[in-house]
């Protein structure tokens, strides 16, 4: 199952359309999930007085039940079109824990998130929305508030052909539900270097195309843009976004594209 963070803005409905246009080619559904915070009402449960802890009690279940009428209407519209492939779900919980558990739970190969970009303050979207996928193992495809474009290529940029052992089980994994092609530019490599494809890889290979060269002068966004790509794939690390000199940008920046473009985020591996 695909994993959708949902705040009720547009944005999380343009993450939900592009699940679905994922999903519903490949047999995948979708968890659509929506993050109670209740740390607030968790302090008046643990309450000395009786009834304190009653009316917390009873707070959090009026506010667990309103929640999932807002969830079951927000997601009413998409059954129209795309079935039963969607399930709501909410919990009450921090952002920073809830999404690994659901993952885990639905053994998810992506979670699909929307990003309000620099203005966005709700939940776990908009300025937030780095250190969420930071503290999580999972890939995540972030897009912004446009309209749903099929992703047919990925320009996708890795340090060096060590990582294209390391990231081969998520790029195969993202194959599965991924029609496009991958356009993958490995940094370290000389411009026209034959780079061999790790075995494991093989059963994508007549999607993968490399370009070998700097991102020097430029960045990942606009690079991506002029290779006509229709998403951009980065490797999550911390150390990259404390400084632009990897991808031209920082990597919570490159999630907020001008171009809008959605971007994949593997997550880190040392």
């Amino acid at each position: 199952m695909l994993v959708v963070p949902v705040d009720f803005t547009p944005v999380s409905h343009e993450a939900l359309l592009y699940a679905c246009e994922l999903s519903v080619d490949h047999n995948l559904e979708i968890v659509a999930v929506h993050v109670l915070d209740t740390k607030i009402i968790e302090t008046f449960r643990a309450d000395e007085d009786a009834e304190v802890r009653a009316s917390a009690e009873q707070l959090q279940k009026d506010m667990v039940e309103k929640a999932k009428k807002d969830l079951d209407n927000f997601l009413d519209g998409l059954s129209v079109f795309y079935g039963d492939i969607i399930h709501p779900l909410v919990v009450p919980g921090t952002i920073f824990e809830a999404f690994n558990a659901v993952a885990e739970t639905y053994n998810s190969p992506l979670i699909v998130m929307g990003t309000h970009g620099i203005v966005g303050l709700q939940h776990v979207f908009g300025s937030k929305a780095y250190k969420v996928i930071l503290q999580t193992p999972y890939p995540f495809l972030v897009v912004q508030e446009r309209s749903f474009n099929v992703i047919g290529k990925l320009y996708l940029v890795l340090k060096s052909v060590s990582d294209l052992t390391k990231y081969a089980a998520d790029l195969t994994n993202f194959a599965h539900f991924f029609n496009g092609n991958f356009h993958i530019n490995i940094l370290s490599e000389s411009e026209g270097a034959a780079v061999a494809l790790p075995d494991v890889l093989d059963s994508i290979a007549g999607r993968i195309f490399f370009d070998c060269h700097s991102l020097a002068g430029t960045n990942i966004c606009d690079a991506a843009s002029a290779a006509s790509a229709d998403a951009i794939g980065i490797c999550i690390d911390e150390a990259d976004n404390r400084t632009p000199d990897c991808y031209g940008m920082t990597q919570d920046k490159i999630l907020i594209n001008k171009y809008k473009l959605p971007v994949l985020c593997l997550p880190f591996k040392a």
